[in-house]
């Protein structure tokens, strides 16, 4: 077998409706969606023809997409949910020996009811399903005719009512349609066709002797056979190019045209299919691009309109002025002007209202708003998309501004834990074991001519493991017509708050909480002497007694002094004021001096008051050893922000995720005193 990958855009093939099964009260009826009669096609990649046959095996079709809820759409757009005229009955397609069978329900709104009066009209008969091929079985026509490609894996994803049946995979194409998708050929192996060779004459010979009969003194009788030679395969002379080639080749320069006028003006898919099917010469249809152009624009474009504020806006209906890093930056200060600053780039757009931008950007795509309603304007520019997303979409624009007001949020919002805390990325979600390294072994002298013996490191092991935290907000088509900034820009900052409470929880958890250790004792313990045997005020003689504590401790060997010195006192909201008196410059203590003087810094955290009041801690800094492991995903620090145009709501839904973990790192980087 022989096989090879193509890019194969979309296709479409008729259906039929079948008049008797109508149902007016449910307004649904079934379709004949497909069958396996032959289709004539053209293979974009060469030009050459071939029939394509679908196979209705159920191991060979991904029904998944088209029973689950497939969309039935006008002329296969859906460039508008207006598109959408129904949709298919989920679990009602099945397939025959020879056919594809399915129901679909029509919508109920005011639109779609002449539609429906048609279709029982018998007017509307016409339908045509969109597939994707993934996998084509090639085999070799009857008496030499066009190959036939089989589709062995193939998947329906809808349905549309048609005025003409399309088949968009019988246009040559010169270039590669931007929603292709890879398509295996693979070639079934058939008997290769006599080859053009020279019979040459064997110099070598094989004798067999065969007894004809058992009778004696009869002479055997000898065959000589001949044992022929690999044959010599005689070599064609090249073939001149055709006027078939060169009609590709005119063709594909054609389609290549079409295709660059119709992206540089922004129109539609289905006006460069329609040009490139029509067979009308390149300058004839660079010509109707501009007419579409000409259609699409305002009557006066160039016109001054007044915006919400009185302010006189110029606009041209053309996507190359409508800059996008200025209705950004005009739409950020608006949501939270303390955060984001107005600069000459955002002027011309700082009096928008935010219906007035999607207007913007609904019109750089060549949709007219003329005439729409405030409703219809919000879902068109909710929904709007040109097959694939792009950087002037309206929906990225306004996700992206949530993203920003969220992380500018949260990076506002204070966090006391950052000065004792250690940053490790990880690369999955599974336990990561940190290792704290010990001091290196001692030196010990190396006499004349002797060597030098090797010392080891001992390691102390603690895990620490991510965890995914979140949640989704909306921005719904009712605030984009209200104006509601409150919906972009409040929410957003509430969520990049949250991410920052949530982690400061589960920092100061660890601490509060006094977990385990890898050695399988609390943080705090008589055993790790980081723990005060009595429960004191915070003095100048109960400090000195903790950071003695603190320089005392030992490696994890258990005999060499780490000498680590305190930088931070830690104390619930409390004791503050307490903590201040003692380490501020000027504060004199009763004997006159003060050691500790601007030799530690405060650190006041409410969350520290739920678990005791009293309480306060010592803490070196991470650069001698880290209290805390603070666990990130590589390349995903704080929160993350993901956006879906939604279906089941009129909006744009926003999901924010953060993925953390915290774990006690050290506990000979932190000294606890139960307090008096």
């Amino acid at each position: 077998m022989e096989s090879r990958t193509v890019k194969l855009p979309p296709l479409s093939m008729r259906a039929d409706i079948g008049p008797r099964s109508i149902n007016d009260s449910q307004r649904t009826v079934d379709l004949i969606l497909t069958t396996t009669a032959g289709i004539r096609r053209k293979d974009w990649w060469t030009g050459e023809e071939y029939v394509e046959v679908l196979s209705m095996d159920p191991a060979h079709i991904r029904l998944d997409r088209i029973n689950g809820g497939a969309p039935l759409l006008d002329s296969h757009s859906a460039y508008s949910v207006s598109d959408i005229l129904g949709t298919v009955v989920p679990g009602s397609v099945s397939t025959t020996k020879r056919a594809m069978l399915g129901t679909v329900r029509f919508s109920k709104r005011a639109a779609v009811d002449d539609i429906w009066a048609d279709v029982k009209d018998s007017i509307i008969r016409d339908v045509s399903i969109g597939y994707r091929v993934y996998k084509f079985e090639e085999s070799v026509g009857k008496d030499n005719k066009l190959p036939i490609r089989t589709a062995i894996d193939w998947e329906p994803y809808e349905c549309s009512l048609v005025g003409i049946p399309a088949d968009a995979g019988a246009k040559v194409r010169g270039v590669e349609p931007a929603d292709a998708n890879p398509c295996e050929i693979v070639s079934r192996a058939v008997e290769p066709p006599p080859s053009t060779v020279e019979k040459v004459e064997v110099t070598t010979t094989v004798t067999t002797t065969k007894e004809k009969s058992m009778k004696p003194n009869e002479p055997s009788e000898t065959i000589v056979e001949q044992e022929p030679t690999p044959a010599r395969t005689r070599v064609p002379a090249p073939a001149e190019p055709s006027e078939r080639d060169a009609g590709v080749v005119a063709e594909r320069e054609r389609v290549q045209g079409i295709h660059t006028a119709c992206r540089a003006a922004r129109l539609p898919v289905s006006i460069e299919e329609e040009l490139i099917a029509g067979g009308l010469p390149l300058v004839k249809c660079q010509a109707r691009v501009f007419e579409e152009l000409g259609k699409r624009a305002d009557p006066n474009p160039t016109a001054p309109r007044e915006g919400p504020s009185g302010t006189s806006i110029v606009g041209v209906d053309d996507h190359l002025v409508h800059k996008r890093a200025g209705i950004e930056k005009a739409l950020l200060h608006r949501l939270a002007p303390e955060f984001f600053k107005l600069d000459a780039e955002a002027q011309a757009y700082r009096g928008m209202s935010l219906l007035e931008m999607g207007d913007v950007f609904l019109r750089a795509k060549g949709i007219r708003v003329t005439g729409m309603s405030r409703s219809e304007r919000a879902i068109a520019a909710l929904t709007m998309r040109d097959g694939m997303h792009t950087v002037a979409d309206f929906p990225l624009l306004l996700a992206d501004a949530a993203n920003k007001v969220l992380r500018a949020a949260y990076d506002a919002s204070p966090q006391t834990w950052l000065p004792i805390a250690k940053q490790v990325s990880l690369t999955d979600f599974k336990t990561s074991k940190q290792l704290q390294l010990g001091d290196a072994p001692g030196l010990i002298e190396v006499l004349e001519h002797g060597e030098f013996t090797s010392g080891t490191i001992t390691e102390a092991r603690e895990v620490v493991q991510l965890r995914t935290y979140g949640r989704i907000f909306s921005i719904t088509r009712q605030a984009l017509i209200n104006d509601d900034t409150n919906a972009f820009a409040d929410v957003p900052a509430a969520f990049g708050r949250q991410a920052r409470n949530l982690e400061s929880d589960l920092a100061w958890a660890q601490i509060t909480s006094n977990p385990l250790m890898g050695d399988g004792v609390a943080l705090f313990a008589a055993g790790h002497l980081n723990l005060s045997p009595f429960g004191q005020t915070i003095t100048v003689g109960h400090l000195s007694d903790g950071r003695t504590a603190m320089r005392t401790q030992r490696g994890i060997d258990g005999v060499t002094y780490l000498n680590l010195t305190p930088s931070y006192l830690i104390v619930p909201a409390a004791l503050e004021t307490t903590a201040l008196s003692l380490v501020l410059p000027g504060i004199q203590t009763a004997a006159g001096v003060n050691p500790f003087t601007g030799t530690l810094t405060v650190i006041a955290e409410p969350r520290l008051d739920a678990a005791s009041p009293i309480a306060w801690y010592l803490a070196c800094p991470v650069a001698q050893a880290p209290v805390l492991f603070h666990a990130v995903l590589d390349g995903q620090s704080g929160p993350q922000v993901e956006q879906q145009i939604g279906f089941d709501i009129d909006g744009l839904k926003i999901k924010c995720r953060l993925d953390v973990g915290f774990k006690a790192a050290d506990w000979r980087a932190i000294y606890r005193d139960p307090g008096a």
